[in-house]
């Protein structure tokens, strides 16, 4: 498996389009990515007007199509085409040439974090970073992948954790790369937490944060690092895998995975990994790596767990984890 480049990204905006080089500079700055100084960037992107480049003379092979995206490739370069937008990935020179109008207030979220995530995440991956569907916090030294559909209490939890004193990196979304020794590092892909109304309920003093409304649902973004900037980790190396869900059963249940069960429920929680279909072997990779160094552990969170937040700290902190699976016999579990 490669080992990934150098860490942060660095990028550099060229062009007079004022509303794209806004988003742009949001999405960068959320993953972690910094402006370039005098040294030449890592990303280029290259702002075009409504128009330019002219999608018309792309090639006409798509390899992709999925929620009014398209997709096309030619070479070392990859066309991506959403709505009245466009933009040129060329891979040899890591560059991006994206053109289109202004994005409505409707439209900036999913413009930002759907078209304009989908080619950067795809030049990730030729750096080595790869995505992952997971929620991603640290605690005496242990980095901690917490994975699960939407609903499943992952932001519950991590605000839960955050009040215990854990750190915390995202509620939602990781890069993972693994450095020249081959270990495993994960970093937030995105840094702004998804609240629902009834986290707010339980939370209020998060509410004058909370201004961004998420289109077409009830949640609100805050960026947690306003709130406890001490408490924000840029990176960790990952030694649980924790895969949840909530049943209104008592009591909560945890119960430890298989490598073989971790490894289906990373792959799981992020479907899309064969849409880059060059790097997808690589992708496959790091998460084979990831379900061998890692505990992995089913938690299914009971109604007490939620009325007793300091408890979910107690259940999944790292001696109480590595304890829970050494006393299981099975040679399942090794």
């Amino acid at each position: 498996m490669n080992s990934a480049g150098p860490w942060p990204i660095t990028y550099r905006l060229l062009g007079n389009h004022p509303a794209l080089a806004s988003e742009m500079t949001a999405l960068l700055n959320a993953c972690g990515f910094l402006p370039a100084g005098d040294e030449e960037p890592r990303l280029t992107i290259v702002l075009l007007p409504t128009g330019v480049p002219d999608a018309s003379q792309w090639p006409t092979e798509t390899v992709l199509e999925w929620r009014g995206l398209r997709v096309q490739k030619q070479q070392q370069r990859i066309f991506f085409t959403y709505r009245s937008w466009t933009l040129e990935l060329d891979v040899a020179t890591s560059t991006f040439r994206c053109g289109g109008p202004d994005p409505g207030p409707g439209e900036r979220l999913s413009f930002r974090e759907f078209f304009l995530l989908t080619p950067l995440l795809f030049l990730m991956h030729r750096f080595g970073y790869f995505e992952l569907h997971a929620a991603g916090c640290a605690y005496q030294g242990s980095g901690y992948l917490l994975l699960g559909t939407s609903g499943s209490g992952k932001t519950t939890a991590m605000l839960s954790l955050i009040a215990s004193g854990w750190n915390y990196l995202s509620d939602d979304a990781m890069f993972v790369s693994t450095d020249p020794k081959g270990r495993i590092a994960a970093r937030p892909l995105r840094r702004c937490f998804s609240l629902k109304p009834d986290h707010l309920e339980r939370h209020p003093e998060l509410v004058e944060y909370a201004t961004e409304l998420v289109p077409a649902s009830s949640k609100r973004r805050f960026d947690p690092r306003q709130v406890w900037p001490a408490q924000y980790a840029p990176v960790t190396e990952p030694g649980f895998i924790i895969a949840c869900s909530v049943t209104d059963a008592e009591p909560t249940t945890l119960t430890p995975l298989s490598r073989a069960e971790s490894l289906a429920r990373l792959v799981g929680s992020t479907p899309w990994l064969m849409f880059d279909q060059e790097t997808a072997s690589a992708h496959l990779g790091i998460f084979r790596s990831l379900a061998t160094q890692c505990f992995g552990f089913e938690l299914k969170a009971g109604r007490e767990l939620f009325r007793n937040g300091s408890q979910l700290s107690s259940l999944i902190a790292p001696e109480a984890l590595r304890q829970k699976w050494f006393s299981m016999k099975d040679e399942k579990w090794a």
